[in-house]
């Protein structure tokens, strides 16, 4: 688990280096906004098959998850392919707000499972799924707020600090999920 959370965190890290490489060197090329929405998609795609993998893979085990994964899956991959018709105007994150609330649930669903087990709690997991837990409510507050701004007009300044505070939840989370594996390093490395 420490070793996929790990890998979350590193596929996080290579993505946001390789979209701000894209957006530096290609932007002569690639329009800016219809950029922007693609690799939003795709890293929430990323995001779901990770996470959400890890979550039924080891803890949930559920049949319907798995169902209800594959069914976001195709809604985020069937959004990244039409996103370009609709318009950057028009332009509405239902696919990924759908991925989050989803990851939410399971989220909850796993913390309901281990409170009503007999089993004794593991911290790091406990740990894991309030943060994650955490991470994505904030998150679908910020995706659905971004729905209803997408055509709004707003001053500099309240652009300026919607975007910040996002910028530092994402820095807070990356800082938080980096301790738990620095916590537990002998696991990611292998050691016992």
């Amino acid at each position: 688990i420490i070793k996929i959370v790990a890998f979350y965190l590193l596929f996080c890290c290579l993505f946001d280096l390789l979209s701000r490489s894209v957006v530096l060197f290609f932007y002569q090329y690639i329009p800016h906004d219809y950029t922007n929405i693609f690799l939003r998609i795709t890293f929430r795609l990323g995001e779901l098959i990770i996470i959400g993998c890890l979550i039924n893979k080891y803890w949930l085990k559920s049949k319907i998850a798995w169902g209800l994964m594959l069914l976001c899956v195709f809604f985020l991959i069937y959004d990244l392919f039409t996103y370009q018709s609709k318009g950057i105007l028009n332009y509405e994150a239902h696919a990924q707000t759908a991925s989050t609330i989803l990851l939410i649930g399971l989220i909850i669903t796993n913390l309901l499972k281990q409170l009503n087990s007999s089993k004794d709690y593991d911290v790091t997991h406990q740990m894991l799924s309030m943060v994650f837990l955490a991470y994505f409510s904030i998150n679908l507050i910020y995706t659905v707020i971004q729905n209803f701004i997408i055509n709004q007009s707003f001053t500099n300044k309240s652009f300026v600090i919607f975007y910040s505070s996002y910028a530092l939840l994402h820095i807070i989370y990356y800082f938080v999920v980096a301790f738990i594996l620095l916590k537990n390093r002998n696991k990611v490395v292998g050691y016992n």
